[in-house]
């Protein structure tokens, strides 16, 4: 049967996978109190854990203050007074991140604010612990240790340097004040592995950071040109549709569906009118404009649920969807008549592009093989009724 032009339909035509059609949402469901310590978003979650491992250094750190409170090396008052401060901190920077406050930095792991804090309350260990204090140096490196893989070269230096300076002004302040439990002899010494170790391990964070940076460099690269592949893959190189080979893809996928009920749909086969006339009178590359040309047309023109495809030469095959009230022909007149009027070519302004086209309904018990065929034998009975017509095949869907 003859289809003369009808209503349009919607435009633009895309490359919709039909799994969109009948997917399930895929949510994550909460696991209990766990996410409601550590929140549900992943990155989140990773900074937070990370924040409360590193809490570790201080929970050391009070051990040692309540066991030399415990032994007499330091005043219980001032034990209390700096342990309180670390549980601040510690409470502080875990509800600025539970909270989400932190994502407004540019640094949402608030790296070198822990790293400061956490030297600055060694620092006061180192302070009041009197002969125990050369123990607190280990915490001391252990604490940049910590941050070495998340400070970038700029904020590694920062607390290097000020882990120098930090340190060093307690070791001079109780070396004067208190030369019995701070010798001063002593207190050079440390200073000066204090002084060695911190830019060493400044130099292997911005070492490590570099790494990261070309690695993660290397992954964008690597994903760009995995996606280019991709879509080599599925891609016409000349008209930018989806190839053969994955308008079959499509073509199974609706079908799939088609037999559990969820959607039904037709197949078109378009022929381009004389098409060889075309590169016997003007040359391949005015061909190659003409396929451009419709192919960009039929992307507009068509609907978002039609997925169209090149088929071979210049045959193009489409999956159209049936969304009641629209009939799948209105589609392609719409599509004829935009080309009736089209600039289709620069080279050749006054060429203008006629098609033919064969529509078969896909029924449940149908194949692939055989809606293609009928749309085929459809196509044949438009060009023998003249070409620039839709005829919709008489036969029956396999199994209907």
């Amino acid at each position: 049967m003859t289809h003369p032009s009808t209503a349009p339909a919607p435009s633009d035509a895309g490359v919709l996978s039909p799994a969109a059609v009948d997917a399930p949402a895929d949510a994550r469901q909460p696991s209990g109190w766990l996410d409601w310590v550590l929140t549900t978003d992943s990155k989140q979650r990773l900074r937070i854990t990370r924040s409360l491992m590193s809490s570790l250094v201080f929970v050391i750190c009070v051990g040692l203050i309540v066991y030399c409170s415990v032994i007499g090396l330091m005043v219980p008052r001032e034990g209390a007074a700096l342990a309180t401060l670390i549980f601040v901190s510690c409470t502080g920077f875990y509800v600025a991140m539970r909270s989400g406050w932190n994502q407004r930095f540019a640094d949402p792991s608030l790296t070198l604010p822990q790293i400061v804090a956490a030297l600055t309350w060694i620092c006061g260990a180192y302070a009041i612990t009197n002969e125990g204090h050369g123990g607190t140096l280990i915490l001391f490196a252990l604490v940049l240790v910590f941050g070495i893989f998340n400070m970038n070269a700029q904020r590694a230096r920062i607390s290097t340097v000020y882990a120098v300076v930090a340190m060093g002004a307690t070791m001079a302040y109780k070396g004067w004040s208190d030369p019995g439990h701070y010798p001063v002899k002593i207190e050079w010494m440390y200073f000066v592995f204090v002084a060695t170790v911190m830019p060493m391990i400044s130099q292997l964070a911005a070492q490590l950071n570099r790494m990261r940076e070309r690695l993660k460099a290397q992954k964008r690269e690597l994903e760009k040109a995995l996606e280019q592949i991709q879509e080599m893959a599925i891609r016409d190189e000349l008209t930018g549709l989806v190839n053969r080979r994955h308008i079959t893809e499509v073509l199974g996928e609706h079908a799939a569906r088609s037999k559990r009920g969820v959607v039904k749909f037709w197949v078109a086969l378009i022929d381009l009118d004389h098409f060889k006339r075309v590169n016997d009178t003007w040359g391949h590359p005015v061909g190659d404009e003409v396929l451009r040309g419709f192919a960009q047309m039929a992307k507009e023109v068509l609907r978002e649920t039609d997925v169209i495809g090149r088929w071979g030469g210049e045959e193009f095959l489409v999956v159209m969807l049936v969304v009641p009230p629209n009939d799948p022909v209105a589609g392609l007149e719409r599509l004829r008549v935009r080309l009736a009027d089209a600039q289709i070519s620069e080279s050749v302004p006054e060429l203008r592009v006629r098609f033919s086209a064969g529509l078969a309904a896909f029924g449940p018990g149908d194949s692939i093989e055989h809606a293609v065929d009928r749309a085929d034998k459809a196509l044949y009975q438009a060009k023998a009724q003249g070409r620039n017509c839709t005829v919709v095949s008489p036969d029956e869907p396999a199994g209907a």
